[in-house]
């Protein structure tokens, strides 16, 4: 557990994270950016991107590289964790990662949007045997079933914990080029559709077949944000915000794709550098 209470903690590290990031350090504020995804893989595929002002004629993968570059010069804390979990607390909150504990005063989520729907059941059994990182719950499936369903290469390294402690561990990779998996890790090729089961995860159902296991661990690069915190008030699938970017959780904001459309480079820098403003403002109010 990090010792330190950071002033305003960062999810994701696109163009709203940084933009924020940047902003909060040249406000002298303590910022700790969580980015685990290589700054926004999805913006760096862009062939030019030729509608930002200013930059004409960029590559996706030249503008990242001058936003990094920009924002990391002024020293945020990059912590290259995912955050799972948020707690709210009276003077801070609480991010779990799957190696640690963090304290920040205010949060900005700039996690982007998740680029794959729901599963059936997945809502429902959140807790009764569906999670979303195999080294925060794994333990509570020793000598268990289990089935990890994984959007990224990161399920790989999942997948062989969950196999120490596991009877069965069955891997659906949802992406290409695996990399070889020890023995004993049951690799399935199938699209998977519905978690089942009464009160707990008893299956997972793809297409005819079905799978029997306790427990279903889904990797995606970004996790559904209401599962990460729960009480979020959502507008359709994406976070309800105010025009000052905060959302219905006092001292939670919200910037970039995750706020909803139009999801453009501008847009995302622009609600970046309200969100973060705001953040300062808030804390600014809870010092007086």
């Amino acid at each position: 557990m990090s010792n330190e209470i950071f002033d305003i903690g960062i999810i994701g590290g696109g163009p709203a994270g940084l933009s924020a990031a940047l902003t909060g350090r040249i406000r002298n504020k303590s910022v700790a950016l969580f980015e685990h995804m290589d700054f926004s893989l999805k913006l760096q595929k862009a062939h030019i991107v030729d509608n930002y002002l200013g930059v004409p004629q960029v590559t996706g993968q030249g503008m990242m590289q001058q936003f990094v570059a920009h924002c990391t010069a002024h020293n945020p804390s990059i912590i290259k964790e995912k955050v799972v979990n948020i707690f709210p607390g009276d003077d801070f909150f609480t991010l779990l990662t799957p190696g640690a504990t963090y304290q920040v005063r205010t949060v900005i989520i700039a996690t982007g949007v998740v680029a794959t729907t729901l599963f059936h059941g997945e809502k429902e059994f959140l807790g009764k045997g569906v999670s979303y990182c195999a080294t925060c719950d794994g333990m509570m499936y020793k000598g268990k079933d289990v089935a990890v369903i994984s959007y990224t290469s990161e399920g790989e390294h999942e997948a062989e914990y969950l196999s120490e402690l596991c009877r069965t561990v069955y891997y659906l990779p949802q992406y290409k080029d695996m990399a070889p998996l020890r023995s004993g890790i049951k690799v399935i090729h199938e699209k998977p559709q519905t978690i089942l089961g009464d009160v707990v995860v008893e299956k997972l159902q793809m297409g005819k077949e079905e799978l029997n296991v306790h427990g279903v661990f889904i990797i995606r690069m970004s996790d559904p944000v209401e599962n990460i915190l729960p009480g979020l008030v959502l507008d359709g699938e994406v976070i309800k915000v105010n025009r000052d970017m905060s959302t219905s959780i006092p001292g939670v904001f919200a910037a970039g794709d995750c706020t909803g459309k139009p999801w453009q480079i501008a847009k995302a820098t622009g609600e970046g550098l309200v969100a973060v403003l705001s953040a300062i403002t808030y804390l600014g109010k809870k010092d007086k």
